[in-house]
């Protein structure tokens, strides 16, 4: 997967950080964003103690929210302050036991269209691959009324 970075101009990457910092689902899980970029996006997760199974494995849907999060991410970087997305559909193919240490997903933007949109992540722990994922997020209108 190509994961080169073109950088977001200063106002797109405020509005982008401002995004992240008022989502309480990416403040619960840690999620950080160090990263940026148009059509892209690298997100790192340390892992916790309470992200573990009963097998000491790291819980597949962590995961996957992590995937989900950076291919969202990627795709708010192309589209308007005002317009809203969904996903529609993810798959995951699980590669290897994430554990304790650090998560990073790399996501990109594949194809970013009029109604649906295409993402591809990876997500590594160390050189070790973790998950290779493909999201399909629907491009929704804005509520009435701003």
């Amino acid at each position: 997967m190509k994961t080169e970075n073109t950088a977001l101009s200063p106002e797109v990457e405020a509005r982008l950080r401002a995004r992240l910092a008022a989502n309480p689902f990416v403040n619960f899980m840690g999620i950080e964003a160090p990263e940026p970029g148009r059509g892209y996006a690298r997100f790192v997760l340390t892992v916790r103690p309470d992200f573990l199974n009963s097998q000491g494995f790291l819980q597949g849907g962590v995961v996957a929210s992590l995937a989900d999060e950076a291919v969202a991410y990627a795709l708010f970087s192309l589209t308007p302050p005002e317009q809203r997305i969904s996903t529609v559909e993810m798959k995951i193919n699980f590669q290897a036991a994430g554990s304790e240490g650090v998560l990073e997903a790399r996501a990109r933007i594949a194809k970013r269209g009029r109604t649906i949109s295409l993402g591809e992540v990876e997500v590594v722990q160390g050189e070790r691959l973790v998950a290779k994922g493909l999201c399909t997020y629907i491009h929704l209108k804005a509520p009435a009324g701003g």
